[in-house]
């Protein structure tokens, strides 16, 4: 199966009135947004917009950059390993490591940071990435956001369970003393006669927020697998700025960023199909 991706991340509504960046990130492997692969590593993170964080897009940036750099090598390996535990844990050492050298480049001039967990608290950020090779995949997610994968045979739905034990607008973060266990991460073998997803969406909640309810964000995802085969990845990527800026002005003002992954079986030639506008609806 050959793969084709790109995303798009817009700073949200309400960051644009209070001058505050965008504090989420996005990547992929390869780099070049709609070139065909037989594997891809897609990832996004969500830095957290309390004052605390104050450094948080600098973490999600160097969360993507580590995620794209380990699943990398995992794409490349001849025979990867399955343990998602280790995997997580690559991810996670890498990330801090990160965020030291970050510091050690920009020391905050603070007295009462002393802990290892002080110091990545300026950093906080959530992260979702996923990797697919031709006879595996691997999907991991710590914090919120949502990663959804498409079927041939139009379903789409969660790879991951929701997490638990939290209330309100509270989320998991890397920068927890124990962020390994706040992950949730799978490893999936190919098999024959097993459904293997042709889609793949990730999104940081700045878009999910912005629908009614479970039931019209998903929808989201069905409406997206549909509009790339009929349009091709190129034309829907065209448009995403513009719609993801809507989304979040009539929605909820957050950061809001997207990534599209579509496999060959799925995808129709953009230049044979019709130009169809697609412009969801959205709604708090």
């Amino acid at each position: 199966m050959a793969w084709t991706l790109g995303g798009a991340s817009v700073r949200g509504a309400s960051h644009v009135r209070r001058g505050q960046p965008n504090q989420d990130a996005i990547g992929w492997v390869p780099p070049a947004a709609t070139q065909a692969t037989e594997g891809f590593v897609a990832a996004i993170s969500d830095g957290h917009g309390g004052a605390a964080y104050y450094r948080s897009e600098v973490g999600s940036r160097l969360a993507v950059e580590v995620a794209k750099a380990t699943l990398g090598r995992y794409l490349e390996a001849p025979d990867p390993s399955d343990d998602a535990a280790a995997i997580v844990a690559e991810v996670l050492v890498s990330w801090r490591q990160a965020v030291a050298e970050d510091l050690a480049r920009h020391p905050v001039d603070s007295e009462w940071v002393e802990s290892e967990q002080e110091k990545l608290l300026p950093y906080g950020a959530t992260l979702a990435a996923v990797a697919v090779r031709p006879d595996r995949l691997i999907v991991l997610q710590i914090g919120d956001g949502d990663i959804l994968f498409g079927y041939p045979d139009g379903r789409v739905d969660r790879p991951l369970p929701n997490d638990e034990g939290l209330v309100g607008e509270q989320t998991y973060s890397l920068c927890l003393d124990n962020a390994a266990q706040r992950f949730r991460a799978h490893v999936r073998r190919r098999l024959d006669g097993q459904p293997w997803p042709d889609f793949v969406m990730l999104s940081t909640d700045g878009v999910s927020k912005s629908f009614a309810d479970e039931k019209t964000f998903l929808s989201i995802g069905r409406d997206y697998r549909t509009s790339v085969r009929k349009m091709g990845l190129r034309s829907v990527l065209d448009k995403l700025d513009k719609w993801l800026g809507d989304v979040s002005q009539r929605g909820s003002g957050d950061d809001v960023t997207l990534c599209l992954a579509i496999g060959s079986p799925a995808q129709a030639p953009a230049d044979t199909a019709p130009a169809v506008e697609y412009a969801p609806e959205t709604s708090v």
